[in-house]
């Protein structure tokens, strides 16, 4: 069977939050404690728990094929494809939350990066799905948990924590509560714990109706539209890239095109004519403070990616709000180091250009009444104290819980995860603290903060960009946020002994790939590879030419020194023997040049 394409499910209807920034109604036990854990059970029959296992789907992903799994599913298998072409099957098991149990239910597992990046431990993220499998049950009205692992935050409270604090600022974002899951596969595990889960509430009908007040509206989970695409009138080339949880009528697509063309197309009177008509502005402007704030690239503004966009089906309005949130609190050095990141432009927050969010403030009075909203929520949804005393009582709440967490993992041998190529990001608490003081000095004009260089759209992306926080954060060795002309040519170094496993003092571009490959994070001994690896091949090439300077097929490591060198001295405009950020990552762009933009989606074929 082919792959099901994802579907809206029924929300996750625990009614708790995550502390104290909550205002929606608790039940009485969780307004007691904010931080209480469920019991969830997972029981999967062997040879469902071995079909479930994800494949990477043929000529799709960012890596090498993932070897297939011993048991391949049966044809008729439902199985969900993510967005980096991983293919995630159904299977049928048995779950038990808190006491209370669930047979014959859909259990599958879930995440995009977060695949990889659990690739070599058995506690990944979970998709339940209480009436897939012919079960007929709800929890609280509900058929659909989402188990979220964190494997890429260490705190493994950055979801709660972030979508506690939009919530704070009046956005609309899922609920969560927490879980200590254990999973039992007759055979291979009795009950083995996983450790502590956040479990999110689903962005679906019941969220609708409890946000908007209406389900009725069409919801959208956009993937790569960074800047509200505008490719003409014929709604089928929005289909893919805009992603409606359903069918779209007639008048709710002719609304989607035409917001994507007043955004890119209309002249300025027009757009602040019209704007406001089309868009929840004051509900854009706290999505943008917030996501601004909390520092994640892995979002609208940057990667065009973890959103949500409501077209609400009275005021015809869309409202934006945002979906996991793993990757906030400068976890991830796409735009910027850790440290760059925790001092992030409230008002550019992004990398290259962004038309909606820059026609929105260019609105008469717009930033002058952004700039006031924002400091109204440094009292509020922003206040370091509150946030600080909300860490402190999470960290007692879950300490013993992730000592037993991290020793399960010890007893089963698993090897760190991946989800940390780079190195670990700050704590939550020191993201708090220098993120506040750094919008302190952002509204009293003391600074402008971090302004990412580079973009992400068509026509925009760099390498240099993409690949120049988390190289900046690997190799500049003395940690003061520049790269040095001895640092750079210690990884040129570095780069040439790592290539020469033969000790012949000559390398060819096969060897360069290898060497990278080696400096770069190592691929998992099993399971599917985290997206980015096999990135070596594509590097390799524009590093052996640049450095084969005398065309003979092979380099030396003075060659290699050499253009390393000479690249370095190109973009030293100070001469003092350091690049920043800016320099270092237009130094990467011309080492690596920009792929061709991609064409817009084309429209699908009719038959005949």
């Amino acid at each position: 069977m082919k792959p099901r394409p994802c579907r809206p499910s029924l929300v996750w209807f625990l009614a708790v939050v995550t502390g104290p920034l909550a205002y929606s109604p608790l039940p009485a036990a969780d307004r007691e404690d904010p931080y209480r854990t469920r019991q969830v059970q997972i029981t999967i029959p062997p040879d469902e728990y071995a079909a479930m296992q994800p494949r990477q789907a043929r000529g799709m992903g960012f890596g090498p094929p993932m070897p297939m799994p011993a048991q391949t599913p049966a044809p008729d298998r439902e199985v969900h494809r993510n967005t980096f072409g991983m293919d995630l099957p159904w299977a049928k098991g048995t779950v038990t939350v808190d006491g209370e149990t669930f047979a014959d239910v859909g259990v599958r597992y879930k995440g995009n990066g977060t695949i990889g990046d659990a690739s070599r431990t058995a506690k990944k993220s979970f998709k339940i799905d209480l009436d897939r499998q012919g079960g007929s049950g709800r929890f609280q009205g509900s058929k659909t948990i989402n188990l979220h692992c964190g494997v890429a935050d260490p705190s493994k409270y950055r979801e709660a924590f972030g979508y506690g604090i939009y919530r704070a600022a009046g956005v609309p974002a899922p609920r969560t509560t927490f879980a200590e899951v254990r999973l039992t596969v007759p055979g291979k595990w009795d009950r083995e714990y996983l450790g502590l889960y956040t479990i999110t509430e689903e962005i679906d009908k019941p969220f609708l109706r409890r946000t908007f007040g209406t389900d009725k509206g069409l919801l959208m989970k956009p993937e790569g539209v960074r800047g509200l695409d505008d490719w003409g009138d014929d709604w089928n080339r929005y289909k893919k890239p805009y992603a409606p949880k359903r069918d779209a009528t007639a008048e709710e697509a002719k609304r989607v095109m035409a917001f994507a063309r007043l955004v890119q197309k209309a002249d300025d009177a027009a757009f602040n004519t019209e704007i406001a008509s089309y868009l929840d502005v004051d509900g854009y402007l706290r999505y943008l403070a917030t996501t601004s704030f909390v520092a994640n690239p892995d979002s609208f503004f940057t990667l065009g990616h973890n959103f949500c966009v409501y077209l609400h089906p009275d005021t015809k309005r869309f409202h934006f709000f945002p979906w996991d949130l793993d990757r906030a609190f400068a976890n991830l050095p796409v735009i910027g180091t850790a440290e760059q990141q925790m001092d992030l432009s409230l008002v550019h927050p992004y990398g290259g250009t962004h038309r909606l969010t820059e026609r929105v403030l260019a609105l008469p009075g717009m930033t002058e009444k952004y700039r006031t909203l924002v400091k109204e929520l440094t009292a509020t949804a922003f206040s370091a104290d509150r946030l600080l005393k909300e860490l402190a009582a999470s960290e007692t709440a879950f300490q013993d819980i992730l000592l037993r967490d991290t020793e399960a993992a010890r007893l089963r041998r698993e090897t760190p995860p991946s989800g940390f190529p780079f190195g670990k990001p700050p704590t939550l608490k020191t993201f708090v603290e220098k993120r506040t003081a750094s919008v302190a000095a952002q509204l009293a004009g003391k600074s402008k903060g971090h302004l990412p260089t580079g973009g992400f759209g068509p026509g925009e992306f760099k390498m240099g960009d993409a690949l120049g926080g988390p190289l900046m954060a690997s190799f500049d060795a003395d940690k003061d946020g520049k790269m040095s002309r001895d640092e750079w040519l210690a990884v040129a170094k570095r780069l040439f002994t790592a290539a020469d496993t033969t000790a012949a003092g000559r390398i060819d571009q096969k060897g360069i790939a290898a060497g990278l490959k080696e400096m770069l994070p190592k691929m998992p001994d099993k399971g599917p590879p985290p997206p980015g690896f096999g990135m070596e091949a594509f590097l390799a090439g524009p590093v052996f030419t640049r450095a084969d300077e005398d065309k003979d097929g092979k380099i030396t490591a003075a060659e290699i020194e050499s253009a390393a060198g000479k690249l370095f001295d190109e973009f030293d405009k100070k001469k003092d023997g350091k690049l920043d950020n800016p320099a270092f990552a237009a130094m990467l762009t011309t080492l690596f040049p920009p792929p061709k933009p991609p064409a817009p989606p084309a429209p699908p074929k009719k038959g005949p």
